[in-house]
């Protein structure tokens, strides 16, 4: 939902939560913490048009520096998705994403090079910003040995003001994402998720690939258990470990970045840690069946 608006409840359960956190960079100046709770919910499915609505609610928090520099944010977003055959073996989604985000930092740890501290000309210490974006998804399992998916989002697209100065020409610049990832079936035990993401905002670029591999350690086919191991490059920057762990409707995980940029001898080598929860969830008795929606999953 946070890549792509429009992935927002899309899958095969009708509510889904969902909490990360990460911290990086903690040996730089206490580097950033990021904290991340999602709820999304799928209040509309019609199963003779194949197609439905999911709505979807994020509270994200990151904190920097020993200024506590960062933004809270509050994000409303919401996805049509429809099936393109009768099999619903092949998916489109289309979303939209509002947010509203507070920036600020601790004025009271701040200290400016001028004598008598005038702020040095700085008019704010908290602004808040109002912003939106668009995203498509689509997906298609092919004769149930591939299930191919790609996306692309641009968030930020009105580029709100961000400046402490009341500078119209310090904005908050559109991001570009896409995405593509193909779940690769060996046998009934094994998979692989070779995936590729690729991110722009102004002139920086990220560009990140790699897969997973995943084992079926089910002991019935009433409790479902999937093991993953992953391994990931961020171009220039980490080599990004990751394992994850999923027992029918409930799944968490945790991923290692090793730094290997220019910021190596600040950071000595630690990138960053992040572990995340997810939990999607069908009240009311209603079962699965061949006809649910597959959840995107990376």
């Amino acid at each position: 939902m946070i890549l792509n608006p429009a992935n927002t409840a899309f899958g095969s359960s009708m509510f889904r939560v969902g909490t990360i956190y990460r911290n990086q960079w903690s040996t730089v100046s206490n580097g950033y913490n990021s904290y991340l709770l999602s709820f999304e919910v799928m209040p509309y499915k019609n199963r003779v048009r194949r197609d439905g609505i999911g709505l979807g609610i994020n509270f994200m928090a990151d904190v920097a520096g020993s200024l506590n520099y960062g933004q809270q944010n509050i994000g409303l977003s919401l996805s049509y998705f429809k099936a393109l055959d009768i099999n619903r073996d092949h998916y489109i989604s289309f979303g939209f994403i509002g947010n509203t985000s507070s920036w600020g930092y601790n004025l009271s740890n701040s200290i400016f090079g001028r004598y008598p501290q005038d702020n040095e000309g700085i008019l704010l210490n908290n602004i808040r910003t109002y912003d939106f974006g668009l995203g498509a998804h689509w997906q298609i399992n092919v004769n149930g040995t591939h299930y191919l998916q790609a996306g692309t989002s641009l968030l930020h697209l009105n580029q709100p003001n961000l400046s402490y100065y009341e500078n119209s020409d310090i904005f908050l610049p559109i991001k570009f994402n896409l995405y593509v990832s193909d779940l690769i079936i060996i046998n009934f035990d094994h998979s692989i998720t070779p995936s590729l993401f690729f991110q722009k905002q102004r002139k920086y670029n990220e560009f990140v690939f790699g897969l997973d591999y995943n084992i079926n350690v089910s002991q019935t086919s009433i409790n479902q258990q999937i093991l993953s191991i992953g391994t990931y490059y961020r171009t220039l920057d980490a080599i990004i470990v990751m394992a994850k762990y999923k027992k029918n409707d409930i799944g968490f995980g945790i991923s290692y970045d090793i730094n290997i940029s220019r910021l190596t001898p600040a950071s000595k080598s630690y990138g960053a840690v992040e572990i995340w929860l997810l939990y999607s969830f069908n009240p009311y008795g209603y079962k699965r069946s061949k006809t649910s929606i597959p959840c995107p999953t990376f």
